[in-house]
């Protein structure tokens, strides 16, 4: 089961990575993978992981060379989005899933932006990201910057860009050119088909039409109405969207813009600027915590006119019965304690008494058989040892 689940997700990569892309045989493998990643989980998260470091050092390489792009390719954009079909996307910390999110805006952060095709691949990740979150509800700065990015993208104007912009440390945006600018009517807007984008080359005259432009900034005002509405439970909704909506009525206010396109973005204007006076009604200036002033403690003296030393005055019988039978347990100790170093004093002495007894006579013991030697000796060597005997002749 797992070298064949290698095989066709080898299979799967190669196909992606053809032009024209084959899409109805891509979406014929999708569910046969994802039945097999259900039965092999392990092996599958081992099998992304290990193409996600490889994306990741390919776009380390390619981010080096100014002269190629840096967006995915069609296989790293369709591995990506089969990933995201694959694992939970809920968790707070995935094996397969949080690295995937981590790539993604990177590519969003640091892929300059130079054509038309660039901004409707960030617009598709965008929309990744949307799908991922809107579980999970984490917030993603990345895609909010892109989509402000691709919105700025629309305008001529200079005043936004100035060194006062939360995004002017950007270098894309100090170089970014009006890729999305509507100079003409468009009568329809027709969906995007981003499988036929990714099939074109990056100077075909399409991306410079006024048909891809209108269809790619309805793409990115319907990404960014579904991050207004995954993120209106954040207390820093105003600051995060305000600029955003200033944006929206200044490309709202275009004459060329399609009157379907100027419906939706004045949608959500109109919907960040609801959230935003609900914020603003919910929020209530700093004050200080409401506390009742703390008294100074007073100590006032006691005094007992008629007092006596050593009786106790606490108006708590028990609490004074008990402090009495403390002091006198207190004093037994000391009573006891004082009784044992007199009998230890006491038995050393009378051990010591029987000892010099037996010394004392001991050495008298000894005394005495020295002395009796000794007068042995003497009459043993002065000839009184035979004394009364008869002296033989």
């Amino acid at each position: 089961m797992q070298v064949f689940y290698g095989v066709l997700l080898q299979y799967f990569a190669v196909l992606a990575n053809k032009k024209p892309l084959n899409v109805e045989l891509l979406d014929m493998l999708v569910k046969p993978l994802i039945e097999m990643s259900m039965e092999i989980p392990y092996f599958a998260a081992i099998c992304a992981r290990r193409r996600i470091e490889s994306a990741r050092k390919q776009f380390i390489e390619s981010i080096k060379k100014s002269e190629s792009s840096s967006w995915p390719s069609s296989k790293t954009l369709c591995l990506l989005r089969l990933w995201s079909m694959i694992f939970p996307c809920s968790d707070f910390r995935h094996p397969v899933m949080t690295p995937v999110i981590l790539l993604i805006c990177e590519y969003l952060m640091r892929c300059p932006i130079v054509s038309g095709q660039d901004i409707a691949i960030g617009s598709f990740l965008c929309s990744m990201l949307l799908s991922v979150f809107r579980q999970s509800r984490k917030f993603c700065p990345e895609a909010i910057i892109f989509l402000r990015t691709s919105l700025l993208a629309t305008t001529e104007s200079k005043h936004i860009l100035d060194e006062d912009s939360q995004l002017y440390h950007l270098m894309e945006l100090k170089t970014l050119k009006p890729l999305l600018c509507i100079h003409e009517t468009v009568n329809e807007i027709s969906p995007l088909n981003f499988f036929k984008i990714i099939d074109m080359p990056e100077d075909s005259s399409f991306f410079t039409s006024v048909s891809f432009r209108a269809s790619v900034l309805f793409a990115v005002v319907e990404t960014l109405q579904g991050c207004v509405n995954v993120y209106e439970g954040l207390s820093s909704f105003p600051e995060i969207f305000l600029p955003i909506l200033r944006l929206l009525n200044e490309i709202a206010e275009q004459k060329n813009m399609p009157n379907a396109l100027r419906d939706k973005i004045k949608v959500v204007a109109e919907l960040i600027k609801l959230k935003v006076d609900e914020h603003h009604t919910l929020r209530r200036p700093l004050q200080m915590r409401k506390q009742k002033p703390v008294p100074i403690k007073l100590l006032n003296p006691k005094f007992e006119e008629n007092y006596v030393k050593g009786r106790d005055y606490d108006p708590d019988r028990e609490r004074a019965e008990i402090r009495k039978l403390k002091k006198q347990l207190k004093r037994e100790a000391k009573g006891a304690a004082r009784e044992l170093r007199k009998d230890n004093y006491f038995l050393l002495e009378v051990k010591e008494n029987e000892r010099s007894l037996l010394e004392k006579d001991r050495a008298e013991k000894y005394g005495r058989a020295k002395a009796f030697l000794q007068e042995q000796e003497h009459a043993f060597k002065s000839g009184q040892l035979g004394k009364g005997r008869k002296r033989r002749r």
